[in-house]
Parts: C-alpha cells; sequence; structure tokens
C-alpha cells in the first residue's frame, strides 16, 4: 500500500478517546474505528454502535487506546479469550466479541494494513444454538394479558401491549411493527413485508390487535404506533434504540410479576409464538 493510501485511511480514522494513536504505524484501534464511520456513512447505526461496544470492551482488557498491528498476534488474542472468560461472560457473547474483531482484522489485511496472518488460528468462534428457547405457555400468555396494570405507567402499559401485539402476529418483529401504517391493513388482513428478510405476510386484522392499535392512533400520521419518528435514518436508529431498551426494561418487571424465573422481553415473544405453533391457534389466545 503506498503512503499516499495509507494516508486517506488514516484521516479517516475517528479514535474512541481524545488521545492521539501510540505505537509504530497505524494501529487496529484506529483502523477500526474507520470501520464504525464507514458503518454510520451507509446508514448501519445498529452495526457501528454494536462494533464500537465490542472495541471499548477490547480498549478495557488493553488498558490502552491503541495496538500496532505488528502486536496483534495469536497471543493477544488467546490472553482477550481468557480474559473474556474470567469475565463470566456466556461461551456465544465471547465467540461474537473475538468473532467481530477477526471481521476487521480481515479488512485490514485485504487494505493492506496487517499481516496476512492469522491471530486467530485454532480458536472456535462459531455460534452455538441454544437448545431450549424461553418462551411463554398458552397460561402465561394469558396471564401476563389479564395484569392489572390500572395506576401504572404508559410505558409498562405499552410494553405489554407490543409483547402481546407481537405473540398475536405470529412473532412479528419489533422493527416491523413499527413500521406498520394504515395500509398494511385492508379487507380484513395485515399485509406486510419483512424488513430483514423481504418476504410478504398476511394474517388476519383481528378485533384484539385492532384493540391494541386502536390505543395508540393519532391525528397527522398513518403509523400505527407513532412512537419512531424521526426524518434522519440516525435518529430513527436512536429512537428506536431507546424504545428497545425501555420496552424490554419494563417486560422483564412483568415477567417478575407473574413468577418467570428468566428475564421477559421480545425475543421471547417472538419465540412464545413458534412454541405455542403446534398445540394452540390464535383463538386460544385470544
Amino acid at each position: 500500500m503506498d503512503n499516499n493510501n495509507q494516508k486517506n485511511v488514516q484521516a479517516i480514522a475517528i479514535p474512541l478517546s481524545g488521545h492521539k494513536r501510540t505505537g509504530e504505524g497505524f494501529g487496529f484501534i484506529a483502523y477500526a474505528n474507520s470501520r464504525v464511520e464507514k458503518l454510520k456513512d451507509e446508514g448501519r447505526y445498529d452495526a457501528a454502535n454494536k462494533l464500537k461496544m465490542y472495541l471499548r470492551r477490547f480498549i478495557t482488557y488493553l488498558g490502552k487506546n491503541e495496538v500496532p498491528f505488528k502486536d496483534f498476534d495469536a497471543l493477544l488474542m488467546r490472553s482477550y479469550h481468557t480474559w473474556l472468560k474470567n469475565q463470566e461472560l456466556g461461551r456465544n457473547t465471547i465467540s461474537l466479541y473475538i468473532r467481530n474483531l477477526k471481521r476487521v482484522y480481515k479488512l485490514a489485511v485485504n487494505d493492506g494494513l496487517a499481516a496476512d496472518s492469522n491471530p486467530f488460528e485454532g480458536m472456535d468462534v462459531s455460534y452455538r444454538v441454544k437448545k431450549e428457547r424461553n418462551g411463554l405457555t398458552l397460561d402465561e400468555v394469558k396471564r401476563l394479558r389479564d395484569l392489572d396494570l390500572s395506576g401504572e405507567s404508559e410505558k409498562t402499559v405499552f410494553a405489554r401491549d407490543i409483547f402481546l401485539f407481537t405473540v398475536y402476529t405470529k412473532g412479528m418483529r419489533s422493527d416491523d411493527i413499527f413500521r406498520l401504517t394504515s395500509k398494511n391493513i385492508k379487507d380484513g388482513r395485515l399485509t406486510y413485508r419483512q424488513h430483514v428478510t423481504g418476504k410478504e405476510i398476511s394474517i388476519p386484522w383481528e378485533p384484539a390487535l385492532k384493540e391494541i392499535a386502536d390505543r395508540y392512533k393519532q391525528d397527522g400520521t398513518p403509523l400505527l404506533f407513532p412512537v419512531v419518528t424521526a426524518k434522519s435514518p440516525r435518529e430513527q436508529w436512536r429512537q428506536y434504540d431507546g424504545l428497545l431498551h425501555r420496552v424490554n426494561y419494563s417486560l422483564k418487571k412483568l415477567g417478575e410479576r407473574i413468577g418467570l424465573d428468566y428475564p421477559l422481553n421480545l425475543t421471547v415473544a417472538r419465540h412464545s409464538w413458534e412454541s405455542m405453533t403446534k398445540s394452540v391457534s390464535i383463538s386460544d389466545i385470544l
């Protein structure tokens, strides 16, 4: 890689702190941070913020803000892997941290900044699917539905409503729910295209779904749930991310009230429908 190209890459690298980069040459953290900025430029704010989180964990381990590529070796990665284990993190979480560093390192190799070696050799960073997924039983869904929330905050009621809406719509993802508009409802059916897969889904627009949506109807907007309303994609992501945290926090408290021994969240709502499909119909829940 010539000097001009290397200077160009350095120019777009944004350090995570205000300190100057240390070490010889262009470092891994500075390069990884340039990938964060690139993701933001592409409008991929969720991916950008997650990568930034992974980097912060690595920086905590390093105890400094930079590591030169020449020092980014197998010994460093094995030591980091051991350190993560000592943080009492789950296997899949550890794999996620290592796997994202590996992805950035490969990009640096492609850009001619890092040696084409394999600091991750011998490390199993594959994701292991959990044999059991937490999902509510039909009785637990009904107990959640019938909870007396009079006197509770609006955010608690909203969290319960979105959980039930997810179950009633056969596991609709939250990013699809918050994109729904009145145009998605026609001839007694709710029809939408999944944001992730592009697959079109059509289900009956049951009275229970309408009852929930009507509680959040607002004049001047076609959105069924007008909670992500920012104009710019970046601000939309921030609204959505903050909303998910608030909803899942409230759901955790509601889960404790119905006696669950694991955290209740929107992922559980999707798994609840999956776990009940063989034994119940939507009419059983409604």
